[in-house]
């Protein structure tokens, strides 16, 4: 069962990174040769750059899946950080890095896709789905702990 929800997960993270790949291409000829690169915490544009930025935004996207893909099946990679006790049973660590990994896919193709908006003069700033997405990474992460903990509080009895 975790492994068919951890499949899903890794799919949909893929189909987000394909998201971000294919709307920067569809839209870079449109982009004006100044763009947003840097939003401040209201969404409001602060730094600016090159278009070419977006090509750069899209390769750390895919960096990042690569890894993401990578600590999914290693769960006792070094840069894998975290608690021990998930670790130990690697459909929950796939089950987590799978969480996490869409998670951060969604925040790269939301912000992906604002900036292009932003860029084309459609919006004027990001939206608060930036902020949710990274309270629900937060949400997330304090639940791991909280299981982590009332497993290792269970092992203990």
């Amino acid at each position: 069962m975790l492994k068919n929800v951890s499949f899903f997960l890794k799919l949909s993270s893929f189909f987000l990174l394909v998201f971000i790949w294919v709307y920067t291409m569809i839209t870079y000829g449109k982009l004006p040769e100044t763009v947003p690169i840097h939003f401040s915490l209201d969404g409001t544009a602060d730094g600016f750059g090159s278009k070419n930025t977006n090509w750069f935004l899209a390769g750390i996207s895919s960096a990042i899946f690569i890894l993401m893909m990578y600590l999914s099946q290693n769960p006792n990679a070094p840069v894998l950080n975290i608690p021990e006790n998930l670790k130990k049973d690697p459909a929950i660590s796939e089950f987590v890095v799978s969480i996490l990994s869409v998670l951060i896919m969604f925040l790269f193709a939301n912000i992906n896709y604002e900036s292009i908006q932003v860029s084309l003069g459609k919006v004027e700033g990001l939206s608060h789905i930036t902020n949710y997405i990274l309270g629900v990474m937060l949400l997330f992460i304090i639940s791991m702990m909280i299981y982590s903990w009332r497993l290792t509080k269970k092992s203990k009895i």
